[in-house]
């Protein structure tokens, strides 16, 4: 299933946005009879007070429940951060208001969710996710956001060999995976010019469909480098061999 994403570029009490949002949701459930309903997500069960000024106290207090709108098939909900769980069965829109990359990241990775549209309340708050999936902003507004930048082959061969070798449903958890990928970043921080995080990051869940907690495992043993730390694990001697390695395999 290929999951749809977009938002607006907005920042704070915008309450037009949200009822764009709807609409817009209403018109991909048109286009996808499989879209059922239409989750609206908010941090907590206070958060309401954009859709009570749009709709009325009675109307929000319905929307915990699950309502319809006029001349629109599916069921619109709250659902809170703690609230919402995901399952195997791919028939929603999400309509993140306000929650931040991290949120939003734990969500795209949900079956169930066939869309997601989010709204932001802190544009720099939304930023990483928008920069990974290069979302479409759906008001039109022309300042795109450009996404990250691939990074160098080198790094790709180095990830997609690391992709290849590990278990994908526990990600490096495991002691053995984890010291392998504590090799490969301890020889691209080595000899690579740059290795920026969010970049190899975006790269691990964009292209190679890494669960972003997994992903963040290996971003934070680069961002501990960069920050000229250390951790424990990883071989220390012979990197320059799987830099050459990957290397070698650039020019293929």
């Amino acid at each position: 299933m290929t999951k749809r994403r977009f938002y607006i570029d907005t920042t704070g009490n915008d309450d037009e946005a949200y009822r764009f949002a709807m609409e817009f949701a209403c018109k991909l459930a048109e286009e996808d009879p499989e879209i059922e309903r239409v989750i609206i997500l908010i941090h907590t069960k206070h958060n309401t007070g954009w859709f009570e000024r749009l709709f009325g106290s009675e109307t929000v207090k319905k929307l915990f429940a699950g309502i319809h709108f006029k001349n629109c098939k599916p069921i619109f909900r709250f659902e809170t951060k703690k609230t919402y769980n995901d399952y195997y069965d791919p028939s929603e829109v999400v309509i993140t208001c306000g929650l931040d990359s991290d949120d939003i990241f734990k969500i795209d990775d949900f079956t169930s969710v066939k869309a997601i549209i989010a709204i932001p309340w802190l544009k720099e708050r939304t930023l990483k996710w928008v920069q990974t999936w290069n979302p479409i902003e759906i008001r039109g507004k022309q300042e795109a956001v450009k996404p990250y930048p691939e990074p160098s082959c080198i790094v790709k061969k180095a990830m997609e060999e690391l992709t290849n070798s590990i278990n994908m449903s526990t990600g490096i958890n495991n002691p053995f995976d984890e010291e392998q990928a504590k090799t490969y970043i301890l020889a691209l921080h080595k000899y690579e010019p740059s290795l920026d995080e969010n970049i190899v990051g975006a790269y691990l869940v964009r292209e190679l469909g890494w669960e972003t907690d997994h992903s963040k495992d290996v971003e934070n043993l680069i961002k501990t480098l960069n920050a000229g730390k250390h951790f424990k694990g990883g071989k220390r001697t012979g990197l320059q061999h799987y830099y050459k390695y990957w290397k070698e395999q650039c020019k293929k």
